[in-house]
C-alpha cells in the first residue's frame, strides 16, 4: 500500500512539473528576427541572462583556408568586426590558440566597451568543419578608465563545407554588454551588429591576401 501511494505521488508530481519542463523548453527554442540576403539571424531566451542569446546562418563560396585566415587575423577585426576600434592579439600560443582584446565603439550616451578573448580554432577531421570557439578571460588585462569591460561572452563559429566550394555558416554567440543599458534595447539591436559583420566578412573572402592564404592545420575537401 505504501508504495502504491509513493508510486501515485510520483506520478502527481511528473503531471504537474512535465508541462513547466515543456514550456520551458518551447520558450528555448529559436526565433527568426531577420532574413536578409541569404543571411538568417535567430534569436532565443537565456536561461542565465535577460539578454537573448543570438545565432545566425548563411552559406559563402570560399576555401576553408580562407575562412580560417580570416578568423586568425585578430590585426584585421577593424575591417569588418561591426564597432571594432581596435582589437590586438595579447600572446599566440599556436596557429589554433591565442588571446587577444577587442575595443567596441558604442554609440552615445554609452561608454565603449571591451573584451579580454582566449580562441581555439580547430578542425573536425571527418566533417572537415572548422570550429573557433571564443570565450571571456577578462581578468588577463586591467580595465580602463571610460570603457566598460565585458565580462560575459561565449562565441561559436562553425563553416561547415558542403561541396562545389560552398560552405555552410553558423554563428552562436552568447553577450552581456553589461553597463547600463537595458535588456530590451540591447535584444532590440540585437541583430544589427552581426547581420553587418556577415556582410562585411564575406566581403572580406574576396581579398587575394586571405583568398592565398594556407594553414598547416587546415584540409580542404577533395
Amino acid at each position: 500500500m505504501k508504495q502504491f501511494f509513493r508510486l501515485s505521488f510520483f506520478l502527481c508530481m511528473a503531471c504537474l512539473v512535465f508541462p513547466f519542463i515543456v514550456a520551458a523548453q518551447a520558450k528555448a527554442e529559436w526565433e527568426l528576427k531577420r532574413d536578409k540576403g541569404g543571411i538568417k539571424v535567430y534569436v532565443k531566451d537565456s536561461p542565465t541572462s535577460k539578454i537573448k542569446e543570438l545565432k545566425f546562418t548563411t552559406e559563402i563560396e570560399a576555401s576553408l583556408n580562407t575562412v580560417a585566415a580570416v578568423l586568425t587575423y585578430v590585426e584585421g577585426y577593424d575591417d569588418w568586426v561591426y564597432s571594432n576600434k581596435e582589437s590586438r592579439t595579447i600572446k599566440r600560443i599556436s596557429d589554433t590558440e591565442m588571446y587577444y582584446y577587442t575595443e567596441l565603439k558604442f554609440p552615445w550616451p554609452f561608454d565603449n566597451r571591451d573584451l579580454v578573448l582566449h580562441s581555439i580554432i580547430w578542425q573536425d577531421p571527418k566533417t572537415l568543419a572548422i570550429h573557433s570557439q571564443t570565450n571571456s578571460v577578462h581578468w588577463m588585462e586591467s580595465e580602463k578608465d571610460g570603457v566598460v569591460r565585458i565580462k560575459v561572452a561565449d562565441l561559436h563559429w562553425a563553416f561547415t563545407p558542403l561541396g562545389g566550394g560552398k560552405i555552410r555558416v553558423e554563428y552562436h554567440m552568447v553577450s552581456d554588454p553589461g553597463g547600463n543599458i537595458p535588456a530590451w534595447m540591447v535584444n532590440l539591436a540585437a541583430d544589427q551588429g552581426p547581420l553587418q559583420t556577415m556582410v562585411k566578412f564575406k566581403e572580406m573572402l574576396e581579398k587575394e591576401k586571405y583568398k592565398n592564404a594556407r594553414l598547416a592545420f587546415v584540409q580542404e575537401m577533395k
